[in-house]
């Protein structure tokens, strides 16, 4: 037992209570600044993505350049290929279920260079076991939208296999680009391309800049900083020791 006084104040601690309580603090605390990164992170991306004004035409020489400026605009004329279509699984809009619909489209500036484009949000059926059917364009299409970069470790229920599939259109959990070239021996640029809302083409397309905003994650980060100073204080009250004239009157 730890016995602490602070004027007339005493204090007991017991080991095991002082431990645990030390240990929700510490986690708490974490929390808190882990919300304040994310927050400045999700300002960046607000900042870059604000900043990302200038539109330059992709092709093939500066498709490099491209992948190293996440949330810049891009445009090119290309065809969209049917035969090359991945139905991104889990995308909810509006509280139905649904998926993305990612296109690969060619063009002879991109050569030899294969585009992923994210044409939008399309409602699923039914039953799971069937796909919704699309019609892309034969024509070319201007692909105009913003270079998304896929997250580096996504959440996933499971590894994806894209050659046990039995065919095209392939069902994917998440567009992991670089694992999607290798299986399948595709030249496929490393970003992917958000189709813009005023684009000529493409489904539903909301794609906000951040789920939740930098001042959210503020806001939590100070909640579990209050919580944190609210289990020390509880903590001091319920280790307080009552004098003892006071004990014998209770």
């Amino acid at each position: 037992m730890t016995v602490l006084r602070l004027g007339s104040l005493l204090f007991r601690f017991h080991p095991g209570a002082l431990l645990i309580t030390l240990l929700a603090i510490a986690v708490m605390v974490k929390l808190g600044f882990w919300q304040i990164d994310r927050g400045q992170e999700k300002q960046a991306i607000i900042d870059r993505y604000e900043a990302s004004e200038q539109q330059f035409v992709l092709h093939a020489d500066n498709i490099a350049q491209a992948a190293m400026r996440p949330d810049s605009e891009v445009r090119v004329t290309a065809t969209l290929h049917p035969e090359y279509v991945f139905y991104i699984d889990n995308q909810i809009h509006q509280g139905r279920a649904g998926y993305h619909v990612l296109a690969l489209a060619t063009s002879t500036d991109l050569n030899p260079y294969l585009l992923p484009v994210n044409l939008g949000w399309i409602p699923g059926e039914r039953s799971r076991a069937q796909l919704p059917n699309l019609s892309l364009p034969t024509e070319p299409v201007t692909v105009v939208g913003r270079v998304r970069l896929p997250a580096e470790n996504p959440f996933m229920l499971g590894e994806q296999n894209f050659t046990e599939q039995p065919g095209w259109p392939l069902r994917i959990q998440y567009p992991e680009l670089d694992k999607m070239a290798q299986a399948l021996n595709l030249p496929l640029a490393s970003f992917m391309v958000l189709q813009s809302p005023d684009a000529e083409f493409g489904y539903v397309r909301e794609w906000p800049v951040v789920v939740m905003t930098p001042h959210r994650h503020y806001a939590y980060a100070v909640q579990w900083f209050g919580l944190a100073l609210a289990a020390l204080i509880i903590f001091f009250v319920a280790s307080r020791e009552k004098p003892a004239a006071k004990q014998e009157q209770e």
